[in-house]
């Protein structure tokens, strides 16, 4: 991207020697975190890099334990430009910590890379900025994040395909309604607040972060399929797939960030299984008026029987 570089800074990136280092700003997309700095110099600064149109204000930037970074890949057409950054997993340098990292706390954060004269912090200039990849923590001993350009999000498709099941989310609503939780272009247009049931895990599972006992009393396939929401434990604030319900037993899609506990608290809710047809399908919820909420084709012909969607088409 252009970019104009002071006058002073430039006058020192002419000399034989520099006092450069390299500074990255993170702002988790994730709701109660604070904006954390790090930079490849030796010890920490406490500056105020404006080049973020918003101001990103005073903030110290740490020098993190074994900060390595990859070469930046940029370009001027429209490819998404990328780099890497590998880090040991912060004690004491970085007020961040490895269940955070696991969580997934800085998932798609945004961030703003500058390069600074740290002996005269007054001069600096903005390198890049965009969000970051899915961080990564490999052995409890290092985490690795991907540092994606502000093209990403015009690689993403915009456009809805065909496919014989619904596209839209479960209770989402029309763009712009006051207080929906998820709004849509096209949406389901099903009111899901009043389906939560609240409950508590009697005893985990063989896999206690997969399955467990609660003393729900809904018959057997009711939060089949389902979505759970954690209120107190260590994943509280989370929220889950339910793939199997039976016996009071539920199974989660996917495995939950952290050990379920006996007592663990929890709001679940049957979700739609995006068919037409079948128990929890957009029949069940809309009855004879389906056809008026189910945002797939249904009909579509299709070749192979066994196939999901038309080709070419995607979920």
């Amino acid at each position: 991207m252009p970019r104009v570089i002071p006058i002073a800074l430039q006058q020192h990136l002419d000399q034989d020697a520099t006092t450069v280092c390299l500074c990255v700003r993170i702002e988790p997309a994730a709701p109660g975190y604070a904006p954390v700095g790090v930079t490849t110099l030796d010890r920490d600064l406490i500056v105020e890099l404006d080049g973020d149109s918003n101001g990103s204000g005073l903030l110290t930037y740490r020098a993190a334990i074994g900060l390595n970074s990859s070469a930046r890949v940029s370009s001027s057409d429209m490819s998404v430009d990328n780099a890497e950054g590998t880090s040991l997993v912060p004690e004491f340098d970085v007020p961040v910590s490895e269940s955070e990292l696991i969580a997934g706390a800085y998932d798609y954060a945004k961030w703003t890379s500058y390069l600074v004269n740290f002996e005269d912090t007054t001069q600096f200039v903005e390198l890049a900025r965009g969000e970051l990849g899915q961080v990564r923590v490999l052995q409890g001993m290092s985490f690795t994040f991907e540092m994606l350009g502000m093209t990403k999000r015009l690689k993403q498709t915009i456009v809805e395909k065909d496919s014989l099941r619904c596209r839209a989310i479960f209770g989402s609503q029309p763009l712009g309604t006051p207080g929906a939780e998820v709004t849509q272009r096209f949406p389901c247009g099903r009111e899901v607040a009043g389906l939560f049931v609240g409950s508590h895990v009697v005893e985990p599972g063989e896999e206690n972060t997969v399955s467990f006992s609660t003393a729900l009393s809904e018959p057997d396939g009711y939060f089949k399929p389902g979505m759970l929401r954690w209120v107190t434990g260590a994943n509280a604030g989370r929220v889950y797939e339910v793939e199997e319900h039976k016996d009071g037993v539920l199974s989660l899609t996917f495995a939950s960030m952290f050990p379920v506990q006996a007592g663990d608290q929890f709001f679940v809710r049957p979700d739609c299984t995006k068919w037409k047809d079948g128990p929890n399908g957009c029949k069940t919820w809309f009855g004879a008026n389906w056809v008026l909420h189910y945002r797939g084709e249904p009909y579509i012909p299709v070749g192979d029987t066994g196939q999901v969607n038309a080709p070419g088409a995607s979920i």
